[in-house]
């Protein structure tokens, strides 16, 4: 009889888990009041200046990473305007994948209550165990052997309760906060998915009431590690979804030649028109198709309404006019090892040879993507200049922070073997945080920035502040 209760429990526990289900995308009812760049820009920084940053893949490296941008930043002071300045409170945009995304998740949510408590909640914390532990918990399995539910759900269920409190869209980028994006790749038509009210307007859906930790789950969901999180294609006619058509879909599908990207992503977007094509979305790692999550996101045709070049979005016809200088930080926590079997010349095992080949892909898209974005803006500040020759020219800083700008090569390797996962010991988070503000200082580029903002170098104070 001892034994009667707690097994009594456990069946308790296990059928009412048998119950859960993923929480889905409801939809659009009105989108007045959307996540849009114009409703969620930080609207009382320099409107001169154009700050965005943007926070590569790579579990909690990349998290570090991402957060180490945001302490520089924040103890970075500029004359703006009149009047001092942190730079972190002049920056209007993040854009993030995978890793990244936690780190931008939380800033978007809680601003600088991330110095205080992101360390014992995220950086330091065993988050990959934890997860795990749902998965091996008995307690779970009926729900991820039921169907239409699993293990991406779970996770992102874990995810809303210990890390970011059931937090919606509604909740992200207010006050003076930044615009947050993030990414993650739709597997349906392989192309990144963000999760703005640009790209729900897709789905005829509202991002306003949908969970945080889901988008983070899926702008991190590897695949295989994790399951798909999943979209509803809501087919309602509604009116937003015929108006992005007659807007820009279908006149790209028509005119724009094949080669071109609106074409592509248009073509692309074309199966959300059908329901039959795709009833549900299936979501997987941002990191498939633009692990730094800037291309596909800030400078998408999605995100500006099929003007990516002008990034009507972001700029209205008065802010265009008062642009005068944008600075882009990416921060790539992307890592270049040897392999173990490599070195040993041995046979790569399944496990290893998609690791790898993953790597590999990942890779080349990371270099590509760097090259292609900084030309976007590039291309864009051309485009402004143009329309206002007699006017101050905008200038655009460009600056990448990668682990191979280390010099010393001891250095290097040891921030090279750092692995991807989602729990690393308290020595490399510290270090990997403080590299980002070494680069930034060695930086050309950002420091010719500081210099171009305010003719002498900028104040950077110390921190003082400790994680927890």
């Amino acid at each position: 009889m001892k034994y009667l209760r707690p097994m009594l429990c456990l069946l308790l526990a296990l059928l009412a888990s048998g119950c859960a289900t993923r929480a889905l995308n409801r939809p659009l009812a009105d989108d007045s009041n959307g996540y849009f760049f114009h409703n969620h820009l930080p609207r009382h920084n320099s409107r001169s200046l154009f700050v965005v940053l943007a926070f590569s893949g790579g579990g909690t490296r990349s998290a570090a990473f991402s957060y180490g941008v945001l302490e520089k930043l924040r103890d970075t002071t500029l004359i703006i305007d009149g009047r001092p300045r942190s730079l972190l409170d002049e920056v209007d945009v993040i854009s993030s994948v995978s890793g990244g995304s936690y780190t931008a998740a939380y800033y978007g949510l809680y601003g600088r209550r991330i110095f205080r408590d992101f360390g014992g909640r995220f950086l330091y914390r065993d988050i990959q165990g934890a997860l795990t532990g749902q998965v091996m918990n008995p307690v779970n399995w009926p729900a991820l052997a039921g169907g239409g539910y699993n293990r991406g759900d779970l996770a992102a269920g874990w995810l809303d309760e210990h890390l970011f409190d059931h937090k919606t869209f509604a909740d992200m980028s207010k006050g003076e906060l930044p615009y947050v994006i993030l990414n993650a790749s739709d597997l349906n038509n392989g192309m990144t998915f963000s999760f703005i009210q640009q790209q729900f307007d897709f789905l005829c859906s509202d991002i306003n009431d949908y969970p945080v930790a889901n988008a983070v789950l899926a702008s991190s969901a590897v695949p295989v590690l994790f399951g798909p999180v999943t979209l509803v294609n809501h087919n309602t006619g509604c009116v937003q979804k015929q108006h992005l058509w007659d807007a820009w879909v279908g006149p790209s599908l028509r005119s724009d030649s094949i080669l071109q990207r609106r074409y592509q992503v248009a073509r692309a977007l074309e199966r959300y028109y059908d329901p039959k094509r795709m009833p549900l979305v299936r979501l997987v790692d941002g990191g498939v198709t633009d692990n730094l999550g800037i291309r596909g996101s800030m400078i998408s045709p999605v995100a500006h309404y099929g003007h990516a070049l002008e990034m009507r979005g972001a700029f209205s016809p008065a802010d265009l006019k008062k642009i005068r200088r944008v600075l882009v930080v990416v921060a790539n926590a992307q890592t270049y090892h040897d392999y173990a079997w490599s070195e040993r010349a041995a046979e790569p095992g399944i496990v290893d040879t998609l690791d790898a080949a993953f790597s590999a892909s990942i890779g080349i898209l990371n270099t590509e993507t760097i090259g292609l974005a900084k030309q976007a803006f590039d291309m864009w500040a051309d485009y402004i200049n143009a329309t206002r020759p007699s006017a101050r020219k905008v200038k655009v800083h460009f600056v990448t922070l990668t682990f191979n700008q280390i010099a010393d090569p001891k250095q290097r390797e040891y921030f090279n073997t750092i692995p991807t996962t989602l729990v690393l010991d308290k020595k490399d988070v510290d270090a990997i945080r403080a590299l980002a503000g070494e680069l930034l200082d060695e930086s050309e580029v950002f420091q010719a920035f500081l210099r171009d903002s305010q003719g002498r170098p900028a104040q950077q104070t110390p921190s003082g502040s400790t994680l927890r």
